[in-house]
């Protein structure tokens, strides 16, 4: 996105603009508001096109086709004005990155990232043509990313499928490298040219490079049409799949509805359960919402360099000159915007002004965050997410029992469904109130799970809450407690699985209902034992053969058939000291003894193992996955190569201290020494550190959690409290505290709200 130029207009039909989107082959592409607050992107006709009565002839057929297209998984046309001097049309803006731009900044995505992406795009390119369109550029900068699925977005070239073709005698319409064969040689196009290119964009995404390269379009035209794709790299499980979408033939190709089916035989919608994208694709998606969310009307623009849209100029200022409080700044609230209608994608932002209204109506950002739905981290401490407007209120005053707070109540809905009401706003530097607490009943020292519009707490028995109102929706089974970094349960293939604590049986539960699924007590002649990491449909295990209980295996159990997939012996005790993650086909994990192991989640081989400086001796460390990189904690912050074990980074902490627990967000690595009590933010590049915490807080030594552009940590000394941090700077924006004392606090979030364990209660928190 850039800022409008001064030719730009201010206003296009009722909408107003915001910012540049980019530039295409039919004109300019913007970002607009609804007086309503609905946010859109507009295509304007270039002005040589507008005069070109054929042009006009194919844009009025193709906006009315368009708008007759109602898949999911693509962008609607929601207005348009096709006579016009200056025609145009809107489609709801989808917030998150195109498969171009999150290729070129985090790598290939993963192979089953790579699976719920050809799927959702044959389920989307079906609708399409139902609706008597043919796509005609499908091509990754028309394929973007959102936390609930990607969408296939620009039809601008798309032609009705009634044999009237518009298009000019030899002239090729659509991108070079991307476009069938057919297409390039400038030959009829039908429904199967889309499947090709279909073919194209995931070879792109799974290897981060297209099939006919990417040098001169000559070049690239004539390898689609006369050479074979270039699949090197590509996963072996979509390497039986892409090659007969890029077959020369078209009817060779498989359907749209065929295509679907193949990549994902347990139906699309399930893929999407959980968070189907990796971590940092995640972040990017947060990262973006930040930018949207802070963009303001014409009128608004201009000024100085950018800061943080919550720290006020005075406050900037104070903490500058030493005048003001080490670490902490006053916070800006946002108006009440106009209640705004429904929008299936994204609201506009929020605004600078200082005086929120009496009684106010949903804020923008509330509403983008409750239309978007939610991200989901798999992994064993998994946390990035988006962010939402701030809360309100002085400290928590939570009841003896029952969800308790201002907003448990029928008037705080729930994050599944519509958009939430918006969060009151409060004065700088007051802490949020938690908009619900659950006193839990022997709760386990660890967090909790957030993901899909419920919270699951493991504690005496596990408990499903409404993640907005702190309702109880079920009660359930005790789970067996996980790894000091993970939750006891984990969502994966459709289910809450878990460990019993007696038995060690695996098991899944229905997440809506709790009701238990199946059970299994050993599988392929092994025992179940920890529940390491899962992925969206295998659980991995820590082990024992049930014939030398002695050794201990790694397992893999298939989600779908609960049968054993592989089993390797590890070389240490049957003990069950780990901490791990899986991403992108790699199952990584930490021992005790200050090990880090990478294998494939294919067939369990140990691919690479580094030894490093464990600084808790006894305890596995927090391994972070970020893109192709693993970095393990210590008193030297160590990176390697995903794939290889190659060491990329080494960032060393302070004399006598070590590195632990990093966290990542915005090209920053977030780590804690807990020894010196501060947290440092370091350039994910070199190492070099961009800023230390203004002040030395008794670090409770477990994972932050970031949402948005906020950093938050638990500390267990005095204040025992949850502080807030700004990302850029280390500002301290607040802390929250609940009187109690000497207890570690446990951090997770959905992606739109922060949930904090502390003791036996759970809070439900506005983030900013």
């Amino acid at each position: 996105m850039k800022p409008l130029e001064h030719d730009d207009p201010s206003t296009i039909g009722p909408y107003r603009l915001v910012a540049r989107l980019g530039v295409g082959g039919m004109g300019r592409v913007y970002l607009a508001r609804s007086a309503g607050g609905r946010t859109v992107a507009v295509k304007v006709v270039r002005a040589d096109l507008a005069g070109d009565p054929e042009f006009r002839t194919r844009f009025r057929r193709e906006v009315a086709a368009a708008q007759s297209v109602e898949g999911v998984y693509t962008a609607p046309v929601v207005d348009a004005d096709r006579d016009s001097a200056t025609p145009w049309l809107a489609t709801a803006y989808v917030l998150g990155p195109s498969l171009a731009e999150a290729v070129a900044q985090y790598g290939p995505l993963p192979e089953e990232s790579v699976r719920t992406l050809g799927a959702v795009l044959a389920e989307a390119l079906s609708s399409i043509h139902g609706s008597g369109l043919i796509h005609r550029d499908l091509k990754p900068s028309n394929v973007l990313l959102a936390a609930d699925g990607p969408r296939l977005i620009d039809f601008g070239i798309a032609r009705a499928l009634d044999g009237d073709s518009l298009t000019s005698t030899g002239v090729v319409v659509g991108s070079p490298g991307f476009m069938s064969p057919e297409q390039a040689a400038g030959r009829g196009v039908g429904t199967a040219g889309d499947v090709f290119s279909l073919g194209s964009v995931l070879v792109f995404a799974a290897t981060g490079r297209g099939p006919f390269g990417q040098e001169s379009a000559a070049a690239m035209l004539y390898r689609v049409v006369h050479e074979e794709p270039d699949l090197a790299g590509l996963p072996s499980g979509l390497a039986g799949l892409l090659p007969a979408c890029l077959a020369k033939d078209p009817a060779q190709r498989p359907t749209p509805a065929r295509l679907a089916r193949l990549l994902a035989p347990e139906g699309t919608a399930s893929r999407l359960t959980g968070g189907w994208l990796p971590a940092p694709v995640a972040s990017g998606i947060a990262r973006h919402a930040a930018q949207v969310m802070e963009l303001e009307a014409p009128a608004e623009r201009g000024g100085t360099a950018a800061r943080d849209p919550r720290v006020d100029a005075p406050a900037a200022a104070d903490a500058r000159s030493g005048t003001g409080a080490p670490g902490t700044v006053r916070l800006r609230t946002s108006p009440t915007p106009p209640a705004a209608g429904p929008a299936p994608t994204v609201m506009a932002s929020a605004s600078a002004s200082p005086a929120p209204a009496p009684s106010p109506a949903p804020s923008r950002r509330k509403l983008l965050f409750g239309a978007i739905g939610v991200v989901g981290v798999l992994a064993a401490g998994g946390g990035t997410a988006l962010a939402l407007e701030s809360g309100s209120g002085p400290k928590p005053k939570p009841g003896p029992s029952g969800p308790s707070g201002p907003s448990a109540t029928a008037s705080a809905p729930s994050t599944a469904g519509t958009s939430p009401s918006a969060f009151p706003t409060r004065a700088a530097g007051v802490p949020p109130e938690p908009l619900w607490t659950f006193p839990g009943s022997g709760m386990q020292m660890g967090p909790v799970l957030a993901e899909g519009g419920r919270v699951y707490a493991f504690g005496d028995a596990s408990t499903a809450l409404d993640a907005r109102t702190g309702k109880v929706l079920w009660t359930g089974p005790q789970f067996a407690p996980g790894n000091m970094f993970a939750t006891a349960g984990m969502l994966a293939g459709g289910y809450l699985i878990g460990v019993n604590p007696g038995t060690y049986d695996l098991f899944g539960l229905d997440p809506a209902t709790g009701g238990q699924v199946w059970n299994l007590h050993t599988v392929g002649g092994y025992s179940t034992g920890t529940l390491l990491a899962a992925d969206a449909t295998t659980a991995y295990l820590v082990g024992t053969d049930l014939a030398t209980t002695s050794k201990s295996y790694m397992l893999a159990v298939d989600l779908r058939t609960r049968t054993l997939r592989w089993a390797r012996l590890r070389n240490a005790a049957a003990d069950y000291e780990v901490a791990g993650s899986v991403s992108g086909g790699y199952l990584v994990y930490t021992n005790d003894q200050g090990n880090v192991v990478v294998r494939s989640t294919a067939d369990g081989r140990q691919l690479w193992s580094q030894d490093f400086s464990n600084p808790n001796p006894g305890q596995p460390v927090y391994p972070l996955i970020v893109g192709g990189t693993l970095y393990v904690e210590g008193s030297t912050l160590l990176g390697f190569d995903l794939a290889s074990g190659r060491q990329l980074f080494a960032a060393k902490a302070p004399a006598g201290d070590s590195y632990q627990l990093p966290v990542a967000l915005g090209g920053r690595l977030f780590v804690q020494d807990v020894t010196g009590n501060l947290v440092f933010a370091l350039n994910a590049a070199g190492g070099a550190v961009d800023w230390q915490s203004p002040l030395q807080i008794g670090l409770t030594g477990d994972p932050a959690v970031t949402i948005g552009s906020t950093l938050f940590v638990g500390t267990n000394a005095d204040p025992c409290a949850v502080y807030a941090f700004t990302d850029s700077g280390g500002h301290q924006l607040w802390n929250f505290q609940d009187g109690q004392t000497d207890k570690d606090w446990y951090l997770s979030t959905d992606g739109t709200m922060l949930f904090a364990v502390h003791g036996d209660k759970v809070y439900g928190l506005p983030p900013v």
